[in-house]
């Protein structure tokens, strides 16, 4: 019935199917997943196809809530599975739930990391990120136009008009700057197509990084990022298109996380709430 958990074997892996709750454990990482056990189903109304809308806490939230077509479930009943099928889509869904691709563009680092089961599987760093854009644009103006412009006029573009992938209409911007010829302030205009030039080496190096960890990630793994995809974090991710560029370069679903600029601290503040829990993945070499 559960021949897929036989591919997490190696992993030293151990769940705990309870009635109210489900918990995955992981040697040397301790605890890594406690989720309520319960499914929300949705029911065709014409050829009665069962399908699993929501698990674990979201699922809970939906008891006494659902429509008619929808029910939350607990399959399991006084600890035993009264429902096997939906108890498997539960599990798979548990597993799978703990693989993620995260990729956190900040001022001077791109990293990206692969993380399962309470653990970091691969994670690399690369020296590019916002204000190796920054430094693109003012080279840029530089080399075309002979005027010199400061990293707060360029990161000032970059927020306006900066893009990651050829959009349907194309942004003027007046941009003053001083004259390298006459060494006197001037004004020119730039559009976003050349600044979408402007940053073709930074966001090439952001792209092959991802394709490195693709390249790294263990093949047992590589199924459920393809699935989930990846999150791009940090204030590089508020470029525009960046997450377009990524899914057509990788062929992946890629999610922007909500407040990309806050959200590293805000987890960094949630683990400090249950270091308890993930004291191991800190500790271990």
């Amino acid at each position: 019935m559960f021949k897929f958990l036989t591919s997490y074997f190696s992993t030293d892996l151990a769940i705990d199917l309870g009635t109210a709750n489900t918990l995955i454990y992981v040697r040397d990482r301790g605890i890594v997943l406690d989720e309520p056990s319960v499914v929300s189903i949705r029911t065709d109304s014409v050829g009665g196809k069962r399908t699993v809308q929501a698990v674990g806490a979201e699922a809970k939230q939906m008891l006494g809530r659902t429509p008619g077509n929808l029910q939350a479930i607990r399959p399991m009943k006084d600890g035993v599975i009264a429902d096997f099928t939906v108890t498997e889509q539960m599990l798979k869904y548990f597993i799978k739930k703990v693989h993620s691709m995260v990729v956190d563009i900040g001022g001077g680092t791109t990293e990206v990391g692969v993380i399962s089961l309470g653990g970091v599987v691969y994670a690399n760093s690369v020296r590019v990120g916002g204000d190796r854009m920054d430094e693109a644009i003012i080279s840029y103006i530089r080399r075309n136009y002979g005027m010199l412009i400061g990293e707060a006029t360029a990161e000032s573009i970059k927020k306006r008009m900066g893009s990651a992938f050829p959009g349907a209409e194309v942004l003027e911007m007046e941009v003053k700057g001083r004259s390298l010829a006459e060494g006197v302030p001037r004004s020119f205009n730039v559009s976003s197509n050349e600044i979408l030039e402007a940053l073709t080496e930074p966001l090439n190096a952001i792209v092959s990084a991802v394709k490195m960890a693709l390249e790294q990630t263990p093949p047992e793994l590589g199924a459920d990022i393809a699935e989930k995809g990846m999150v791009l974090t940090g204030g590089g991710a508020l470029l525009r298109d960046l997450d377009r560029l990524l899914m057509e370069e990788t062929g992946l679903p890629v999610i922007v996380a909500d407040d990309p600029l806050t959200c590293v601290v805000r987890g960094c503040g949630r683990a400090l709430e249950e270091m308890d829990k993930l004291a191991s993945v800190f500790t271990n070499e």
